[in-house]
């Protein structure tokens, strides 16, 4: 008997997830810090971060009932994957600006290549957005009745954003060698790499979806008038807002702490980065997802987020108390568990609610709540911050306002098990006819 049983039904999705959003890792993570190179204030980062998710807002739950209706999964995923593919490809040959000193804003807003270059990352990350969709409602349709192991599948994105950040940080040290600015070329060589073959893998994905399953918009509406799912996608997008701070900002924090107390990292920067990423992804994300269906089947999903926020709380009180940029590290490994408990979290709960043949509008409109809601509100107000009170006091500020946050996320929580501890699922839901027939379960849970 082989000790090492693999899923076949899975791999290819695995290898996707691995390549597909380990793609991203070359460039994605360090572009607050391309865009600072290129002479950008904080507040103009800001605003391209709250402008690019923007179009996700409507695509997200768009291209869900569109492939739930025309049964299009396959044809779009493969299209989204070419597509992004040829948006990196224009990314990296745009010229690119460098200046010591900060810009003005309506200098900045005045210059067609500024124009060029935020229209293609909105593009980039408005196709991603739509990846991201279509790829988990196939992982979920894969899986069955074992939902709750979608994060075995997902961590296999973060072992490949972590390898590719790496390798991809050193070698724009590397490559960069002498040089007074940072070149991302071999990024960006090593991002179109990954794509390149993961156009091939997806054409060969399996791809489960019904044909015969009519969606009700009655069963789809009676979803969002509960209590109970209204104040799920509400905490999404205060996890969006918070998590953004992390994405968009650290790597900008970490420079400025270099700059001030440790002016001997700035050679290696981006290799002290692209460590964090690691960290991040082996230490704290991969773990978590893996661990994810252990701990979803045993904690309930409201409390999953209850800790969530006692943990941003205690990442940005760390953020203001650190002076050297190496001691940053230990606190990706929170980072990592954050984002990786609450989108696990997140998307297995959004397909136990999902009535026959929405699959793809559910997670489409999670999606919106956590990165096309959450997230662009937490860019343009985190450039704001650091723009006018800087990156210390914007991290205390932020520690009391996730902590208090916590607090009446758990209070909510509390009053609307109070409120429903009588109610029967079966009775809430009566008109949707679920895929999973644990949903009972899972709901009194939550």
């Amino acid at each position: 008997m082989p000790y090492i049983q693999i899923n076949r039904k899975l791999l290819l999705m695995k290898i996707h997830y691995f390549l597909g959003i380990g793609g991203y890792a070359p460039f994605s993570p360090f572009m607050t810090t391309i865009l600072k190179q290129r002479g950008y204030s904080a507040f103009i980062v800001g605003l391209i971060f709250m402008l690019q998710p923007i179009p996700g807002i409507l695509i997200k739950p768009l291209i869900g009932v569109i492939t739930d209706k025309y049964k299009c999964r396959r044809s779009v995923i493969i299209l989204s994957s070419i597509i992004t593919f040829v948006l990196v490809c224009l990314l990296s040959i745009i010229p690119g600006t460098t200046s010591k000193e900060e810009m003005n804003d309506l200098d900045v807003i005045k210059s067609p290549l500024f124009w060029l270059f935020i229209t293609t990352i909105v593009l980039i990350n408005t196709d991603g957005m739509v990846k991201s969709v279509i790829e988990d409602t196939i992982c979920m349709d894969l899986l069955g009745k074992d939902k709750n192991n979608y994060g075995k599948q997902r961590l296999w994105g973060s072992i490949g954003w972590s390898l590719f950040a790496i390798i991809s940080g050193v070698c724009i040290d590397w490559y960069s060698a002498g040089l007074e600015y940072k070149n991302y070329a071999p990024g960006y060589v090593i991002a179109l790499i990954c794509f390149l073959v993961d156009i091939y893998v997806v054409s060969k994905l399996k791809v489960i979806q019904e044909t015969n399953s009519n969606i009700v918009a009655s069963d789809v509406k009676k979803i969002f008038t509960q209590g109970k799912v209204l104040a799920f996608l509400l905490w999404v997008v205060f996890i969006g807002f918070f998590i953004s701070f992390i994405w968009n900002f650290v790597f900008w924090y970490l420079e400025e702490l270099s700059n001030v107390y440790h002016p001997e990292m700035k050679s290696w920067m981006k290799s002290l980065q692209g460590t964090a990423l690691l960290i991040q992804c082996f230490g704290g994300e991969v773990p978590s997802f893996f661990l994810s269906s252990y701990i979803l089947k045993r904690v309930n999903h409201m409390t999953i987020f209850s800790i969530v926020f006692f943990m941003f709380t205690c990442i940005f009180s760390v953020y203001t108390i650190i002076e050297n940029p190496f001691w940053a590290l230990p606190v990706e490994l929170l980072n990592g568990m954050t984002f990786a408990l609450s989108y696990s979290a997140a998307t297995s709960y959004a397909a136990l609610i999902t009535p026959r043949g929405a699959e793809g509008t559910l997670q489409g409109v999670v999606g919106t709540a956590y990165t096309g809601i959450g997230a662009p509100i937490g860019s343009f107000v985190g450039g704001y911050m650091f723009k006018h009170i800087g990156s210390i006091d914007s991290f205390r500020l932020l520690s009391v306002v996730a902590f208090f946050t916590c607090i009446i996320q758990i209070t909510v929580n509390y009053l609307i098990n109070r409120l429903t501890i009588n109610e029967d699922p079966k009775d809430i839901y009566s008109k949707v006819e679920t895929k999973d027939d644990n949903l009972e379960e899972d709901l009194t849970l939550t």
